[in-house]
């Protein structure tokens, strides 16, 4: 590579945009709940969407996901499936990010012990660390029991933020 700036692409590949009109067609339209990996590979001209082109296959699932307002998620080895178990992605959406919340506080944490730090750096990594720690207590199961009793309450799909951290004041 040169050192000339990378120049992104404008537009959409050819086997992204069938796809999307793959999926489009097979599960809105025709309503079916799943496609598996050897149709789409085959909706592509043979190309393995499990391998070299994952990539195209996740854009498709993106585009399809915001333009369709549907949740689309994968059977591990098999293909793809039309979700309505919408609290079953968030669940492990948060559990992902209260894992990487932990590891990476972990690992500052751990090499701040040995190193020199001025006040600014202090104060910053100490904000962000707060910010982390108030996500991960935030996504906890017994601290969404608590939101959902609060929910129970009210007709709104979810609350302010300021209510939300009122919640868990001690």
């Amino acid at each position: 590579m040169t050192d000339a700036k990378r120049k992104t692409i404008g537009e959409m590949s050819a086997d992204t945009r069938i796809l999307i009109n793959y999926v489009t067609k097979r599960m809105v339209k025709d309503g079916e709940m799943f496609i598996s990996y050897a149709e789409l590979n085959a909706a592509i001209g043979g190309r393995n969407v499990q391998a070299e082109a994952h990539g195209i296959l996740a854009t498709a699932r993106q585009n399809v996901e915001r333009d369709c307002c549907i949740v689309i998620e994968t059977v591990r080895t098999e293909g793809i499936t039309l979700s309505t178990k919408y609290t079953g992605v968030l669940a492990f959406a948060a559990k992902q990010a209260r894992r990487l919340v932990t590891k990476a506080s972990r690992r500052v944490v751990n090499a701040i012990d040995e190193a020199e730090l001025s006040n600014e750096e202090r104060i910053s990594i100490g904000a962000y660390l707060s910010g982390l720690a108030a996500i991960r207590l935030c996504g906890a199961t017994k601290n969404i029991r608590k939101l959902e009793g609060r929910l129970k309450e009210t007709t709104a799909l979810e609350l302010p933020t300021a209510e939300t951290l009122r919640l868990f004041e001690k």
